[in-house]
């Protein structure tokens, strides 16, 4: 389940006297990290052995460093009186009508709480996605090609959870490199992935950066600018420049489907959440 959400419902779960204890396969110090970054109210356990993951069995099958996404519901008795074990984390959603339903309230309609922004690594859009993308050139110097070619290799053959083993390991193997540095392969990974041979879409998001500098530049002279016949001529300038702008942005919008762009900043944010929470839980 995502913490985030969780955290964003909790005033839900206690007001039906219920509380929440998630349990992760990481160490304490990057759980440490996670609480502070999410800002959690509730417990967040470690258990690096593994111990409550194979004394309750959801060991993950494929990945034994991972756990499968389980969920208990346990009553003051002790008794577990619900559980979900999938691939799929359930929603909070869904834990409060199991909740509702276990203690006879179901269904109620309390108000849900609107999930506050919560600090990831970006892009937060296709667009912001793309211009990451056009921004890569090569891995830095300092980290090892090889390391990083096995986890593309992985990330390649849709094994996510052993690509991101993968990618956490080589963060441990560069104790010195910086977070800029391994935020960059992320984005190398991902650009490598989805875009290395898509030069239109690689296109599109050179030419939406550099749209993008013309209209900041056009807007900051404009605002400086103290004659009236000078303002009017920048403002021309940058009304054709804006319009521009959003012919760019249509562009990408209309081909981000087909450029698998979601995808790409899905990747890029998952990677890059890996490698801050690796860098400060150094």
């Amino acid at each position: 389940m995502q913490l985030g959400e969780l955290q964003s419902q909790v005033e839900r779960f206690a007001a039906r006297n219920t509380s929440i204890i998630a349990i992760s396969v990481d160490a304490a110090q990057a759980s440490l990290v996670m609480i502070e970054r999410l800002g959690l109210s509730f417990t967040l356990a470690s258990d690096p052995e593994q111990r409550v993951v194979r004394a309750f069995g959801v060991q993950n099958p494929d990945t034994k460093e991972l756990a499968l996404h389980a969920v208990y519901l346990v009553d003051e008795n002790a008794e577990v009186v619900y559980r979900k074990v999938a691939r799929r984390r359930p929603t909070a959603n869904e834990l409060i009508d199991a909740i509702d339903a276990v203690q006879g309230n179901y269904p109620q309609t309390d108000r849900v709480s609107v999930r506050s922004r919560i600090a990831v690594a970006y892009p937060t859009n296709n667009f912001q996605a793309l211009l990451e993308m056009v921004k890569v050139s090569t891995l830095p110097t300092n980290i090892d090609t090889q390391q990083v070619t096995q986890v593309y290799a992985q990330l390649k053959t849709a094994s996510s959870d052993d690509a991101l083993i993968a990618f956490k390991r080589l963060i441990e193997n560069h104790p010195k490199a910086s977070q800029l540095d391994l935020l960059s392969v992320a984005a190398w990974l991902t650009h490598k992935l989805y875009l290395q041979d898509n030069a239109q879409a690689l296109d599109a998001g050179r030419d939406l950066s550099r749209r993008l500098l013309r209209v900041a530049q056009l807007e900051a002279k404009y605002a400086a600018a103290t004659d009236d016949t000078s303002r009017d001529e920048l403002l021309q300038t940058l009304s054709k420049a804006r319009a521009g702008l959003s012919l760019a942005r249509g562009t990408i919008s209309k081909n981000a489907s087909n450029w698998r762009l979601s995808r790409v900043k899905a990747s890029l944010r998952s990677l890059r959440e890996v490698a801050r929470a690796g860098s400060l839980g150094r």
